[in-house]
């Protein structure tokens, strides 16, 4: 097996695109990986799927994970289609998410110390900027987001957590059961958990059998805006009532 054949099984790309390069830079530590689609490959507007002409093409870059010592880079001249409803748009690739300079197999690697360490030591350690370890971090939320469907949750608590310095705070509402942060918020104020609330429907609303909560006026507030018989499913923490 040459070198642009185990590229192609391990990245795991599927036609039109395939391995047409791999280039060893040994002074910066680093391996290349081009990837081309084929020549007679079609591309649709990633906007609304129409057959579009090519435009053009632009040269991109993503980090990926890396081969032994050396940091690997998937490296790829990107088709722009002509779309007559959208104009030129950049067409997507398989490896990668829109707006990413990293392969989607190197994000789940981050995620995963993300989920172990802060931002800033994930950084470190996997040769990245803070901005760049937030940005990966900042998708999987887009995703997972975007994966949750909509559930009765009958158990929520809600509290506010302080940051930085001169009390500044953000709302948090968690499932109770899950586990699971379900929204965060700038503030506590009312219009904090405002947001929540109005996204559930009827059901999810009426669902609520109990909020575990401090006595925070605007919070209580909320509830009763939003929540059928809110004052019967208060239930106050321990903590703040004694």
């Amino acid at each position: 097996m040459d070198d642009r054949a185990l590229y192609q099984a391990i990245l795991g790309l599927q036609a039109p695109w395939q391995v047409a390069q791999v280039a060893l830079r040994m002074e910066p530590g680093e391996v290349e990986v081009w990837v081309a689609a084929a020549a007679d490959a079609a591309f649709g507007c990633p906007e609304c799927a129409a057959p579009s002409p090519i435009h053009d093409h632009v040269e991109r870059r993503w980090r990926h994970l890396d081969t032994c010592q050396f940091r690997t880079v998937l490296c790829a001249r990107v088709p722009r289609v002509r779309c007559p409803t959208h104009g030129v748009r950049t067409t997507r690739v398989p490896w990668a998410e829109v707006g990413s300079r990293f392969t989607l197999l190197f994000e789940r690697l981050a995620i995963a110390w993300l989920r172990e360490a802060t931002p800033s030591a994930v950084a470190r350690r996997l040769g990245l900027s803070w901005d760049e370890a937030r940005g990966i971090m900042a998708r999987a939320v887009r995703r997972g987001m975007a994966r949750r469907q909509p559930a009765v949750v009958p158990h929520l608590g809600i509290d506010e957590k302080s940051f930085l310095k001169r009390h500044q705070y953000v709302s948090v509402v968690v499932d109770l059961d899950g586990a699971r942060i379900l929204h965060v918020a700038d503030d506590r104020q009312a219009v904090s958990l405002a947001p929540f609330f109005q996204g559930l429907s009827d059901r999810q609303r009426s669902g609520i059998t109990a909020v575990a909560m401090d006595m925070w006026e605007p919070y209580r507030k909320t509830l009763r805006m939003h929540v059928p018989e809110a004052d019967a499913k208060i239930v106050f923490d321990k903590f703040h009532v004694m």
